[in-house]
């Protein structure tokens, strides 16, 4: 038996069953074959049925919102990752008066023939919307569970703080007054030793107070210069100290200890910090005017614990001697910032 050819009357009639819209046309714009649900479409879209498929393509790209239908964001739906050029693969997206949404999509078939191709897509869309709204409502949840978070933190790091300064301010009550009394009661040089003993013991707690910047206003320079006032010892800042929270938190802990060294062991009366802003990092000269002569250094459970926790971060700790000792520190420009209230 031998098959019949198609003939162009069936190739229409197939064409038209297909629910959706659909056009082939030549490089030019000379329309091939197009059914009528693409021409219904067009025509609702720009008043004209296919005569051109460029021309037609070019008014679905400029189209304004009309009584018969709405040009949709494409960022509301989902994509075509499968192809990365735009040139040969375009997708338009259009809500009807019905409320059906339709996407249209531009191929490059060949090197002569163009597809235009037509898809409704209302389920997928009200799907995409519910979606994207879903997603937004996540994404404020997850900000507000994370400044609840860092309230939590600010409010123990605050507790400990606090617990940390009653401390030492005790401990420099009692020092005060020992002090005091030792003068008043004109028994210094018996007491010397015992009083020596206690003070550095309340400089070494106060260099081991946390380093926590709690509020942004919050004057952590002006408390550590109280505390080297009041053990003798002035600090002096110059250039341009850091702005982020971290690198500020990195910068007076290295101060501190330095400080209590400086105290001590060298009988310093004044610190002065140096900062100098480099290539990618601070550069920070620590030095003091002690007038004990120190030839060599050995790193204790202060030196090393700051050394760990500079290395940590990225930054770094150099310790030159030479008859007096200076601590070189650099710390990163780019500190990771995204733990706000959290310790380092």
């Amino acid at each position: 038996m031998i098959k019949k050819k198609p003939s162009a009357k069936m190739i229409k009639k197939a064409i038209n069953s297909y629910p959706g819209g659909i056009c082939f046309s030549a490089l030019d714009g000379r329309v091939v074959l197009v059914n009528e649900k693409m021409n219904q479409l067009v025509l609702e879209l720009t008043g004209h049925t296919i005569l051109n498929a460029k021309v037609a393509w070019e008014k679905l790209l400029n189209f304004t919102n009309n009584s018969h239908a709405q040009k949709l964001a494409q960022s509301w739906l989902p994509k075509d990752t499968d192809n990365k050029n735009e040139s040969t693969h375009q997708q338009l997206f259009f809500r009807f008066s019905d409320s059906s949404v339709w996407r249209f999509e531009l191929r490059f078939l060949d090197s002569n023939t163009i597809q235009i191709e037509a898809a409704e897509i209302t389920e997928l869309y009200r799907l995409s919307e519910a979606l994207y709204e879903n997603t937004i409502r996540l994404q404020e949840m997850q900000k507000r569970q994370k400044s609840l978070l860092n309230s939590i933190v600010e409010v123990n790091l605050n507790k400990e703080i606090l617990a940390a300064k009653m401390h030492i301010h005790d401990e420099l009550g009692h020092c005060l007054l020992a002090t005091a009394k030792a003068i008043t009661e004109d028994s210094l040089s018996e007491n010397a030793d015992t009083l020596r003993k206690n003070w550095n013991s309340t400089v070494h707690d106060f260099s081991n107070i946390s380093t926590v910047w709690t509020v942004p206003d919050s004057s952590l320079q002006s408390e550590l210069m109280q505390v080297a006032e009041l053990i003798g010892c002035k600090v002096v800042f110059l250039g341009e100290q850091p702005k982020s929270r971290k690198a500020l938190q990195l910068l007076y802990a290295a101060v501190r200890e330095a400080l209590t060294n400086a105290v001590r062991h060298a009988d310093a009366t004044k610190l002065t910090v140096k900062i100098e802003p480099c290539r990618a990092h601070y550069h920070v000269e620590i030095s003091d005017n002690g007038n004990v002569a120190i030839s060599k250094i050995t790193e204790g459970n202060g030196l090393s614990a700051l050394r760990q926790r500079l290395e940590q971060e990225g930054a770094s700790l150099k310790v030159l001697c030479n008859s007096s000792v200076s601590l070189i520190v650099n710390i990163p420009f780019d500190l990771d910032e995204a733990q706000k209230g959290g310790r380092t």
